[in-house]
């Protein structure tokens, strides 16, 4: 071991950066997220190495000038985004560029003209930098252990809560949930867009929907509306509870249903335990995506990097166009949009038996890449681009759920809801229209009539299992939380609603 540690500090300041970004969005990236990250930046410092190695006959020296290189490539975006938030304007590259490469070329020469013994300098990199993975880490695990601790822990009380409202068996009906991603209601897109849905909404009537015209989310981010939706109530504590203990999924497993959802760009993989997981491509371990274009956390990470001098200046490194990355990675989140509209389209025949399907369609949520009729358009008008991705996915969605319909041998339970208002869209932004949201039931008449405008999701599997199963769940105030932390609950935060009497 002792042979081993004077070589490993390159690999330990390579993985840091990652875990510790993973670490400010804890409650965003799983830990699948992290994998391709991981395997590429140690390929990438192992290389590095080896090369320099080749040039210096010096291992102690070239690993040195290795982790001074991982050092500068992961913190000069986050410099460059600290600088624009103290001054309140970017600084030009070419100045930071110029701070940087000079004390990259000051260590440098210090390092090979002025110290004979390397020795105590790789110590101390080593310990400096296993002392912040090891941190780093530990708190990522940490917070794993803490979610799937704490999920059993609900599943207890969910279990007891379940018990106490224990569901009758009869019909068993697939149960739907499409959550359109940043989809608002009706009534927003006509005050703040100018933009009038009716045609959708009628459409979704004529099928047998309720439109809840008047619908708001409980919370203005995916995965505290999501979160609150299956466990069908609100937070009580930051920590967010795995979904395969949420009321939902153990209420629906103890019928006999399977758990299918879909893989999609944003890496927010929700934890259902699913017994299906569809994605366009091929999946390590079920969870990792190795061959798919870049995740929104990868794409964080190179923000955050010396990479994104690839984004604010294109022609700087040739071949090396992250722009062009980013549109390559779009194009990918395009056709796995038309994958999971198309196999929503076939599960009805495709998979037996009782089953919660989740699809987690990220439109018209940014980026905004559809036009209206599904052809591919990267739109920089964000208001206009927000519009026609709304244009794109209620054309498709109807048909979809109208062939889910008539597909099911048992009349299905669909719930179509956005999970917050807009993104993406700053000249649009307030909290009235953040929290406005699509919400609409394919739900039996009985289920109809205890159904009204401004219901919540916290309220949609109370109404949903009370009609199906027979349970006696009371229903929540209706109530919307701009914010994003428990202890930002409070009456100040409490958007109310402008459409509801």
């Amino acid at each position: 071991m002792k042979k081993i540690f004077p070589y490993l500090h390159p690999f330990l300041f390579a993985l840091y950066p990652i875990f510790e970004l993973r670490n400010f969005n804890i409650a965003y990236v799983d830990s699948a997220a992290l994998a391709r990250p991981i395997l590429l930046s140690l390929l990438c410092a192992a290389w590095i190495w080896i090369v320099l190695r080749l040039f210096t006959k010096e291992w102690q020296k070239s690993g040195i000038v290795t982790t001074l290189i991982v050092i500068v490539f992961f913190s000069y975006g986050h410099v460059y985004l600290e600088v624009q938030s103290a001054f309140g304007e970017a600084v030009r590259h070419r100045y930071l560029l110029l701070i940087f490469g000079a004390s990259f070329a000051l260590a440098v020469w210090f390092l090979f003209w002025r110290m004979k013994n390397a020795q105590t300098l790789v110590n101390f990199l080593t310990v400096a930098g296993a002392f912040l993975t090891i941190f780093s880490v530990a708190r990522s695990v940490q917070h794993d252990f803490a979610v799937y601790q704490s999920g059993r822990e609900v599943r207890e009380a969910m279990e007891a809560y379940r018990k106490a409202n224990q569901p009758s068996v009869g019909e068993r009906p697939d149960v739907y949930v499409i959550l359109l991603d940043a989809h608002t209601s009706a009534f927003a897109l006509e005050k703040y867009f100018n933009y009038d849905e009716s045609v959708f909404t009628k459409k979704l009537d004529g099928l047998g929907f309720y439109v809840a015209q008047c619908a708001q989310s409980n919370y203005p981010v995916t995965k505290l509306s999501v979160t609150s939706t299956f466990y069908a109530d609100y937070h009580r504590a930051d920590t967010l509870f795995p979904l395969y203990s949420s009321l939902v999924v153990e209420t629906l497993r103890s019928q006999g249903y399977r758990i299918v959802t879909f893989e999609n760009r944003s890496q927010g993989h929700f934890s259902f335990g699913e017994d299906v997981r569809l994605s366009r491509n091929q999946l390590l371990a079920g969870k990792v995506d190795l061959t798919g274009g870049l995740s929104e956390f990868e794409f964080q990470l190179l923000e955050t990097s010396l990479a994104r001098l690839a984004f604010d200046i294109p022609a700087l490194i040739p071949g090396f166009d992250l722009a062009q990355q980013k549109q390559t990675e779009f194009y990918e989140h395009y056709q796995q949009t038309h994958f999971i509209l198309n196999e929503l389209k076939r599960l009805p025949e495709e998979i037996d038996g009782p089953k919660l399907v989740f699809a987690h369609i990220l439109v018209p949520h940014p980026p905004f890449i559809f036009t209206p009729d599904g052809k591919f358009y990267w739109s920089e008008n964000e208001a206009d681009g927000y519009i026609s991705n709304l244009e794109f996915i209620d054309a498709q969605i109807t048909g979809v759920v109208e062939e889910i319909i008539a597909k099911s041998k048992i009349p299905p339970v669909i719930i179509l809801m956005g999970d917050h208002g807009p993104s993406g869209v700053p000249s649009k932004d307030n909290p009235r229209l953040r929290m406005s949201i699509l919400n609409a039931y394919y739900v039996n008449d009985a289920a109809k009539k205890d159904l009204y405008p401004a219901i919540t999701p916290v309220n949609s599997f109370r109404v949903v299992f009370n009609n199906y199963f027979g349970t006696d769940y009371p229903l929540l105030d209706d109530i919307a939380y701009h914010a994003g932390r428990i202890a930002d609950y409070t009456p100040e935060n409490i958007v109310k609603n402008e459409c509801a009497p």
